[in-house]
């Protein structure tokens, strides 16, 4: 079952890839209203499908299974361990596990750098969803309509009307910018953290390699026939290392 694991988390991976190409900083919206001031439609000009948050919890979730299954599949194949610490963290993980933590570092690493921060520029006035926003001031929708005014004739009693161009408001639009961006100081922390992460994988990595190891003699068998194959083919040298 190596292979289909294997390719289960290739999958993952990819999954989390796609995760990845979501993450959005700020969603635009329109809102159109009557002259009264009720939302008739909501229309979004930019999309934040999935906050940035949602996605990392996402990607920690395939990061986690692909370790799983990683580390499920390699357990049998090492027996030297290196000690991995980290953040109050500690396990004693072979070579193949720590090798699982180091493909996934890489994912992490990126989902972080991609992250988006709070917008500096944008100067909230109120509030969407919970988060902050700032919304512009709506503009009017008008459209010009004809009505009917009387009038009387001064030389007879008969009311007469005429046509008047008149610019009503029909409705209005607003739009609003939310900033889905996070805290740069928490950006820099988790930056911070990944580092350290990487760090403590290689540290344990290195502890476990120089650690003493079992040769593989079948392995080893196989290689020295493939060599000499190999070297059967090149010239032989002469005996005495002069010309004839």
């Amino acid at each position: 079952m190596v292979q289909p694991t294997f390719t289960r988390q290739k999958r993952e991976l990819a999954k989390a890839a796609a995760l990845l190409e979501q993450i959005r900083s700020q969603e635009v919206r329109e809102i159109l209203r009557t002259p009264d001031g009720e939302v008739q439609e909501v229309t979004r000009k930019a999309y934040v499908d999935t906050p940035p948050e949602e996605i990392a919890k996402q990607v920690f979730a395939i990061a986690e299974r692909v370790v799983a299954q990683h580390g499920a599949r390699q357990k049998a194949n090492s027996k030297n361990t290196g000690s991995f610490e980290w953040m109050g963290i500690k396990a004693d993980l072979t070579v193949p596990q720590l090798r699982a933590l180091q493909d996934v570092y890489g994912l992490l690493a990126e989902m972080i750098n991609r992250l988006p921060r709070t917008n500096p520029k944008l100067v909230p006035n109120t509030t969407v969803d919970g988060r902050p926003a700032f919304a512009r001031k709506p503009v009017e929708n008008t459209e010009f309509k004809t009505r009917y005014v009387p009038f009387e004739e001064d030389s007879t009693t008969r009311v007469r009307t005429y046509e008047e161009k008149v610019e009503i408001v029909v409705s209005t639009t607003q739009q609003i910018e939310i900033d889905y961006g996070i805290d740069v100081q928490v950006l820099s922390k988790l930056r911070e953290l990944v580092g350290d992460f990487k760090m403590a994988i290689q540290v344990a990595i290195d502890l476990a390699n120089a650690k003493s190891h079992e040769n593989d003699e079948v392995l080893e068998d196989v290689i020295g026939k493939v060599k000499t194959q190999f070297e059967s083919l090149l010239p032989a040298r002469p005996t005495d290392g002069s010309p004839e």
